[in-house]
């Protein structure tokens, strides 16, 4: 990003909120009705040729009779995995399994792990794989509702009770949790978080499973993106940011952190809304060039830069906006030089009209470059007319296609 960048954000982002919890339940392991098995099984109904064979390990030795699963990697029903018991090595095989993609999950004495396992028309042998810290995650699911969270993939539950939840006994790594609500006219909701080993995380930005990538909708009144909820305030973050000596920003507010302005419709949606309004090009003191300039970003990735996210399985990215004057939407990988940072854009004009704009990522990326560590999304204002403004509403930005738990892969 340009040196001079004036991050503004929400006026909690330097905050942690503090959840309270209600309704505690959590079930961890529950057994098949064909109960544990030591070194075979695989999961119901599969197709006889390939094996999952592992070792696992904690703190460098053999976890002997470790408990381990298998599931179906989309699977929310615990009926859908297998469970068996890992040798005095620690040594663990799961036969029978067909082709698709699972997780296989141990636990031993207050450690546990988790692995995405692809299963291609061969075995897999996973070699010794560690165990880590167990994690907890609090949360709370929009309005009052009561219903169940389960864990995507790894047979886990907690009952929500007045919108707040707890689970404890995970795995670190990622997570996908889904809401079902009691209610039976009330939709299914999802959120996507990275479990650190040893701490607590926070979930709260469900969105609608028909919209299981949606970054942001705002609706949460928040300016983390639904992907980071796990770093709290060390990334994730909406920012906007200008070129202090000849751009004039307009829908922030006036307090130090300049944040840019959520407003509210009618139907109660929330978007975000920012202007700015361009000065002339001019020479400092030193003769350098002082081009005006203003971006709306979401960081996609620790604030440090230190992270990022891998998109490379999602078609399109998908947004809603309206305004005046024209945008140039990038994405950044922070990890080239500076030069070579913008690794894909897409031009296009506002209209005085809410219009959905689908960018094909494939179609734009520069050549040289992938989409396995993104950074950045960015807005980058273009003023096209008289005025030298550009105002923009923005709400609904998605990913469109692609593997759900794939874009944690560098974490």
């Amino acid at each position: 990003m340009h040196a001079l960048r004036n991050f503004l954000y929400f006026s909690e982002v330097h905050k942690r909120l503090s959840i309270p919890l209600a309704g505690l339940a959590a079930i961890g392991f529950v057994a098949c009705s064909n109960g544990d098995k030591t070194a075979g099984g695989g999961p119901s109904g599969t197709e006889a040729g390939n094996a999952i064979t592992a070792q696992i390990m904690v703190a460098g030795e053999p976890a002997a009779y470790a408990r381990v699963k298998l599931t179906e990697i989309e699977s929310l029903d615990a009926l859908d995995s297998e469970y068996v018991q890992a040798d005095e090595k620690g040594l663990v095989t799961f036969d029978n399994v067909s082709d698709g993609v699972y997780t296989l999950e141990a636990r031993h004495d207050g450690m546990a792990l988790q692995k995405e396992v692809p299963v291609e028309g061969h075995s897999v042998d996973l070699g010794k794989s560690d165990l880590e810290k167990m994690v907890s995650v609090t949360g709370s699911i929009s309005g009052d509702d009561n219903g169940i969270v389960k864990v995507r993939g790894m047979a886990h539950s907690a009952k929500v009770e007045n919108g707040k939840f707890s689970m404890d006994s995970l795995p670190a790594g990622p997570l996908s949790l889904v809401f079902i609500p009691d209610q039976k006219d009330h939709d299914t909701s999802s959120t996507y978080l990275k479990l650190v080993a040893g701490e607590t995380s926070t979930a709260s930005t469900f969105a609608e499973e028909s919209r299981a990538l949606l970054l942001d909708d705002f609706q949460d009144s928040n300016y983390q993106n639904r992907f980071m909820p796990a770093l709290t305030w060390d990334g994730g973050w909406w920012y906007f940011a200008f070129a202090d000596s000849n751009v004039t920003p307009k829908f922030v507010t006036d307090d130090d952190s300049h944040n840019v302005t959520l407003e509210v419709d009618s139907s109660g949606n929330i978007m975000a809304h920012v202007a700015a309004t361009f000065g002339d090009t001019f020479k400092d003191s030193n003769g350098n060039t002082l081009w005006p300039w203003a971006t709306i970003g979401l960081e996609l990735g620790k604030s440090d830069k230190s992270l990022c996210n891998d998109i490379s399985s999602v078609d399109t990215i998908a947004f809603r906006a309206k305004g005046e004057g024209a945008i140039v939407f990038g994405l950044l990988d922070e990890t080239q030089k500076p030069e070579f940072q913008k690794i894909a854009q897409y031009e296009f004009t506002l209209s005085d009209k809410w219009e959905r704009t689908l960018v094909p990522l494939k179609e734009i990326l520069n050549p040289e470059y992938s989409y396995t560590c993104v950074n950045q999304l960015v807005w980058n204002f273009k003023a096209n007319n008289d005025e030298k403004t550009v105002e923009i509403w923005l709400d609904d930005v998605e990913l469109i296609g692609g593997n759900r738990l794939s874009i944690w892969k560098r974490w």
